[in-house]
């Protein structure tokens, strides 16, 4: 049975698990320590953890400017448990919790070649728009 929960102030064991999911995702990035990934989860919108046997086994959150606009991002799913409906659950949640908070906008950027996955959860192409991320590591 997966359990749900939004973290809010994640405990160290919490900070370890999802430090874990992001390794298991390839998202870690040099600098990640338990502080860092604490202020991301305590700075997000909302985090939402999935479990089973009290393990962390999924994850996903939401950004936004509280206002209009909200962001779901950082969706993983442990790789035993996919295809089982977690991590589509997990964005269901996200998403109401988005609307519920009054966000009218809410976006994601799916990864090569998931974008069926969200489709089948009510997202759609943006036709003429190209995700970009900023590489400069200097100045702008």
């Amino acid at each position: 049975m997966i359990r749900y929960e939004w973290v809010w102030r994640p405990s160290a064991e919490v900070l370890k698990g999802i430090g874990g999911l992001y390794q298991a995702a390839g998202w870690r990035e040099p600098g990640d320590t338990p502080q860092r990934i604490c202020r991301m989860v305590m700075g997000s919108h909302c985090f939402l953890a999935a479990r089973s046997a009290g393990r962390l086994v999924g994850m996903g959150r939401a950004i936004s400017d509280r206002t209009n606009d909200g962001y779901i991002q950082d969706v993983f799913v442990r790789q035993g448990l996919r295809g089982r409906g977690v991590g589509a659950e997990i964005v269901r949640r996200l998403a109401l919790r988005l609307r519920i908070d009054g966000l009218g906008w809410i976006g994601l950027i799916a990864a090569d070649g998931a974008w069926p996955f969200y489709a089948k959860l009510g997202f759609a192409r943006m036709a003429r728009h190209d995700p970009m991320r900023f590489q400069n590591q200097g100045r702008p």
